[in-house]
């Protein structure tokens, strides 16, 4: 039997600039709105994700299973759900953002070690962030060593994961990203792996 998703219409919760930026992290938006689709639908059977970023959001975000009319979704979030692939859209619904937290990115980098020579970044440290967090940030490490001379910002703009479950915890013992592709420097792609199992790739756009 096809799995019929249920109509959904939710306001993330719990949203907050990170550090110093005036916008939403995409990685606090991904562990959001798997929130939300998780609350009604067994997590188990939420895989192969593909999330994508249209424009930086700055203010708070509703999660549709269908777009309202004369809206442009600010992000597409799909994944199978017991093996039928569904799409969300997330639009900015107006609430504004007032509070933020302290983000230490820098410790992230700190633990990690960059291999120019072989294009990827290697941490097998123990932190306490989430695997989107450590991969946005090893990611841009890597690729502000390879592309120093580059102008402007890297940014996470899509992500597709074979699974997600936010912190796989201290049972993981080394996270790795490796630059794949690279289109006119403008735009690359990078594998995930955790603990040698491949669980994905990101792309990042210079802005």
């Amino acid at each position: 039997m096809k799995f019929k998703i249920k109509s959904l219409s939710e306001p993330l919760t719990g949203l907050k600039f990170k550090g110093n930026r005036n916008y939403l992290h995409g990685t606090d938006i991904l562990e959001a709105g798997l929130r939300v689709i998780a609350t009604r639908y067994n997590t188990e059977a939420i895989t192969d994700i593909d999330i994508g970023f249209h424009k930086r959001a700055k203010t708070g975000l509703t999660l549709y299973s269908v777009p309202p009319l004369n809206k442009e979704p600010t992000i597409q979030l799909s994944c199978k759900i017991a093996g039928v692939r569904e799409k969300f859209f997330l639009v900015e619904d107006g609430q504004e953002i007032f509070e933020r937290y302290d983000y230490a990115e820098e410790a992230i980098v700190a633990a990690t070690q960059i291999r120019l020579d072989c294009a990827s970044a290697l941490s097998n440290v123990a932190l306490d962030f989430t695997d989107i967090e450590r991969w946005v940030a090893m990611v841009k490490a890597l690729h502000h060593g390879l592309y120093p001379e580059a102008s402007g910002k890297w940014l996470f703009v899509r992500g597709k994961f074979v699974r997600y479950r936010g912190t796989y915890g201290h049972t993981a013992i080394e996270h790795r990203v490796t630059l794949e592709a690279n289109f006119n420097d403008k735009f690359t792609r990078s594998a995930l792996v955790i603990d040698g199992e491949k669980l994905g790739d990101i792309f990042f756009s210079l802005d």
